[in-house]
C-alpha cells in the first residue's frame, strides 16, 4: 500500500490497521482525538510581537549557541533547500534560517518565527513528535498528518545540557527523495554542537562573573586554576604578580613556578613560602565532578596565614604551615630533590610520616600523573615478595596465572615507587633489587626476559642503616645505591611547636567525619599534650584524637582529660583536680548538671569524680 493510500485510508475512512511506524501511528492517532483536521494548511498558533520578543530575550543564550551552527550549516548547503529551526521547550519556534525558495514555501505554510509546533497546532510532524517524546527521530512528509506539511521531509532532536531539555533542532527538506538518513544526521549533530555551544557560552559567562567578583571582593587572595594537563584556565592580577616575584627569587629557593603550581595538589593542600622577605600561603585543591578530576585550583594568600582547624587528611597535616625551622627546610630539601630521578633515602622514627613524604616528593616530580606504589617490605610473607616486586610468567609455579603477572615495580613504569622498611627486605632480594637499580629493569619469576623499567625508587626505614651494614644485616652496596640523596624528617618533640595547630586540625576532620560537636582544647591541656613526649609520632597523635572524639562527652577538655587519655599517672594531680571541681561547683550554685556540662563531661562522669574525692 503506497504511502499516500495509507494516509487516506485512515483520515477518509478511519482504517487503523494499516502497515505505518509505530510512533507515527500513535501520533496521527492523537491528531485525530483532539480534533485535528487533516485539511489543515498552514499554522495558526503564532503569538504577538510583544510575547515573541519576551520569548525570544528568555531564550537568547539558546539562540546564541544555535545561531553559529545554523549558518555553518546554511553556508555549506545553500541553495538546496534546506530550513533549519530552533524551537524552545514550550515549542515555539525562537530561530530559523534558510534559503529564499524554501522561505517562500514555509511562510506560505506558516512556517515562521513565534509559531508553536505542537501536534495540537500542526498534526503530526517529526519536530511535534520530539517536543512530546524528547527523542530524536526523522519523518518523511507522508508521514505527516496535516496536508500543509505533506510536502516537507524533516528530522528533529532534543537539545539537553547537564539533564535540562531546552528545546529542539530540526531539519527540514522539501519532499520527496530526500535521506532522511542524511537529515537525521544533520539534526542530530547540529543539537549535539548546540548543547555544547551553550555550555561553552555559559562556562565563558561564569568566568567573566567569577573575574569580576574576585577581582572586587578579594583583590588580594591569588587565585590560579589549571586543568589536568597543568595548563592555565584562570589567573587573577595577584597570582600573576605572586608568581613574577617568585620567579625572579627561584634561584634563591631552589624551586621553579611549575614546581609551585603544579607540584601541589589536594594531597598536601598547604605550604607556607618566604619570598623577598613576604610570606605567602599557599593552599591547593582538586576540583572534582562525577569521580573525575576537571582541574586544580591554587590560592596564594599574601601574609603568613594561621592553618585551618580542617584538614582532609594525615596527608593534609604533613605539610601545614610549619613554624619549624628544620622541618621548614626538609621540605625545601624535598622538593629539590624531587626533581631528581636519583634513589631517596627517607629516615625518621616511627610514625612521623615516610609515607607522606614519599607522596610529597611524587607530587612535586615529573612523574606526579603516573603511578605511585608504595610496598611495606615487612608487611608482605617472605614467599610473596619476591613475585609481588618482580611478577612472575604463566606456569613459574602451582597456582599462576596463565598469562602471568607483573611485578609492582614494572606496574609502575614511569612513576614511583616507594620501599617503606626497606631494611627488612631479605639479603637474597636485596640482591636481586640492586640489580633492578643498576640495570633498570626486571625479570619476572620463572622467566629470562629482561624487561626495561623506568622507576623512581624511594625507600625508607626507622633504623640505623649504617648498623645493620656494618653487622652485614644489610647490603653495603645496596645501602649507597638508595642513599644517594637522603631526607630526614623530625619526630613530632622536635617539632613540638607545630603541635597545636596538627592537633586542632585533626581534631576539627575527626569530629565532622563522626558529625559530632567540635571539642576545645583548654590551654592546660594543652600544656599536658606538649610535655608529653610522643613515641608514636604522628600515628599516635592520631590515635589519641580519635579516642578524644569518640570517648569524650563533652565540648570542653581540660589537663585531667589530657591526662586521662594519656594514661599519665595523675596521682600528682589530683588534689587539683579535686579543687577545680569544688570551683565548678560552686560557680555553678551545686547544680550538678550545669557543673558537668561546664567541665564537659556527662553526668554520670561527674558523680564519679565527687565520689573519688569525697565530695558532697
Amino acid at each position: 500500500m503506497m504511502e499516500e493510500e495509507i494516509w487516506s485510508k485512515f483520515v477518509l475512512e478511519g482504517r487503523t490497521n494499516i502497515n505505518l511506524r509505530r510512533e507515527i501511528l500513535e501520533s496521527w492517532n492523537r491528531c485525530k482525538q483532539l480534533g485535528i483536521s487533516h485539511e489543515r494548511e498552514e499554522v495558526f498558533s503564532h503569538i504577538s510581537q510583544d510575547d515573541f520578543d519576551r520569548r525570544r530575550q528568555r531564550n537568547q543564550d539558546l539562540i546564541n549557541a544555535a545561531l553559529q551552527v545554523m549558518k555553518d550549516f546554511n553556508k555549506v548547503l545553500n541553495g538546496e533547500g534546506y530550513l533549519f529551526l530552533i524551537v524552545d521547550a514550550e515549542g515555539y519556534i525562537v530561530e530559523m534560517l534558510t534559503d529564499k525558495p524554501s522561505r517562500r514555501a514555509a511562510e506560505h505554510s506558516g512556517i515562521t518565527v513565534g509559531a508553536r509546533w505542537l501536534e495540537e497546532d500542526v498534526g503530526t510532524t517529526g519536530l511535534s513528535i520530539v517536543l512530546r517524546t524528547r527523542t530524536a527521530i526523522a519523518t518523511s512528509g507522508k508521514e505527516h498528518y496535516c496536508l500543509g506539511f505533506r510536502s516537507w521531509d524533516c528530522s528533529a532532536c532534543p537539545i539537553f545540557v547537564d539533564g535540562t531539555f531546552l528545546g529542539a533542532f530540526d531539519v527540514c527538506r522539501l519532499g520527496p527523495k530526500n535521506d532522511l538518513r542524511e537529515l537525521y544526521t544533520l539534526a542530530v549533530s547540529g543539537a549535539r554542537t548546540i548543547s555544547e555551544r551553550y555550555q561553552l557560552n555559559k562556562s565563558k559567562m561564569k568566568e567573566k562573573v567569577l573575574s569580576h567578583v574576585l577581582t572586587k571582593y578579594v583583590p588580594k587572595l591569588g587565585i590560579l586554576a589549571s586543568d589536568n594537563q597543568g595548563i592555565e584556565l584562570y589567573k587573577n592580577k595577584s597570582a600573576d604578580d605572586f608568581l613574577k616575584l617568585f620567579g625572579e627569587n627561584n634561584e634563591q629557593l631552589g624551586l621553579n613556578e611549575k614546581n609551585i603550581v603544579s607540584g601541589l595538589d589536594k594531597d598536601f593542600p598547604s605550604t607556607e613560602l618566604e619570598v623577598n622577605e613576604n610570606n605567602f600561603s599557599i593552599q591547593t585543591e582538586e576540583i572534582i565532578s562525577q569521580g573525575k578530576q576537571l582541574a586544580t585550583l591554587t590560592l596564594i594568600h599574601p601574609h603568613t596565614k594561621e592553618i585551618l582547624s580542617k584538614a582532609n587528611s594525615t596527608q593534609d597535616l604533613f605539610t601545614l604551615n610549619t613554624k619549624n625551622t628544620a622541618f621548614q627546610k626538609t621540605l625545601q630539601t624535598a622538593m629539590k630533590v624531587s626533581r631528581s630521578d636519583a634513589s631517596i633515602l627517607i629516615q625518621g622514627e616511627s610514625g612521623v610520616g615516610k609515607d607522606f613524604m614519599a607522596r610529597f616528593i611524587h607530587k612535586q616530580s615529573e612523574r606526579r600523573d603516573h603511578p605511585y606504589t608504595a610496598i611495606n617490605c615487612a608487611a608482605l610473607p617472605r614467599e610473596l615478595i619476591t613475585t609481588e616486586l618482580f611478577g612472575y610468567e604463566g606456569g613459574a609455579f602451582t597456582g599462576a596465572k596463565h598469562k602471568g603477572n607483573k611485578g609492582k615495580i614494572e606496574a609502575s613504569n614511569k612513576g614511583t615507587v616507594f620501599l617503606d622498611e626497606i631494611a627488612d627486605l631479605p639479603l637474597d632480594l636485596q640482591a636481586t633489587l640492586l640489580r633492578v637499580l643498576e640495570e633498570k629493569q626486571v625479570v619476572r619469576v620463572g622467566g629470562t626476559t629482561p624487561i626495561p623499567v623506568d622507576v623512581h625508587f624511594l625507600a625508607a626505614t626507622n633504623k640505623n642503616m649504617k648498623e645493620l651494614v656494618e653487622t652485614e644485616k644489610f647490603r653495603e652496596d645496596l645501602y649507597y645505591r638508595l642513599n644517594v640523596l637522603t631526607i630526614k624528617i623530625p619526630s613530632l618533640r622536635e617539632r613540638i611547636e607545630d603541635l597545636e595547630v596538627i592537633m586542632n586540625a585533626m581534631l576539627s576532620e575527626a569530629c565532622e567525619k563522626v558529625q559530632r560537636k567540635p571539642i576545645s582544647f583548654t590551654s592546660s591541656a594543652m600544656s599536658i599534650f606538649k610535655e608529653h613526649t610522643w613515641p608514636g609520632n604522628l600515628r599516635e597523635l592520631r590515635n589519641v584524637i580519635e579516642r578524644i572524639v569518640y570517648l569524650h562527652d563533652g565540648e570542653h577538655f581540660d589537663s585531667f582529660h589530657a591526662r586521662e587519655f594519656l594514661e599519665v599517672d595523675q596521682s600528682t594531680d589530683k588534689t587539683s583536680e579535686r579543687e577545680y571541681l569544688s570551683y565548678i561547683l560552686h560557680k555553678t550554685n551545686g547544680n550538678r548538671s550545669k557543673a558537668a556540662k561546664e567541665i564537659g563531661i556527662s553526668r554520670s562522669a561527674l558523680y564519679r569524680k565527687l565520689k573519688k574525692y569525697n565530695i558532697e
